[in-house]
């Protein structure tokens, strides 16, 4: 199954970028973005196994990034030599009360 960013989705913070040997803990285990959060993992070099509960492993590559939905388990796991780094989104469109501005620190 192929997912998309909403059209409306605004970026609003983004990680440092990382390698095989700094990717945070958290992100090698299944984790979530808030509910209102999506997310894009953008693959500067290398490639990365991205894993959404209940669905088959992903390769993500600098052509193939990796997209996040909201609230949704998932987990990463480096194949091989990588640099990449997270975007993170919301959709306008949500009401005021239901979107997610926060900063996002890794």
């Amino acid at each position: 199954m192929t997912v998309s960013l909403p059209q409306s989705a605004r970026k609003y913070s983004q990680t440092k970028t990382f390698d095989e040997t700094t990717i945070p803990k958290p992100l090698l285990s299944n984790h979530s973005t808030k509910p209102n959060s999506w997310g894009l993992i953008v693959i500067d070099s290398g490639q990365l196994i991205y894993t959404r509960i209940d669905q088959q492993p992903q390769l993500l590559t600098p052509d193939h990034p990796g997209v996040i939905l909201p609230g949704e388990l998932h987990k990463i796991a480096p194949d091989g030599p990588v640099r990449f780094h997270v975007e993170f989104y919301h959709d306008p469109a949500a009401r005021d009360a239901d979107r997610d501005d926060e900063e996002v620190a890794l």
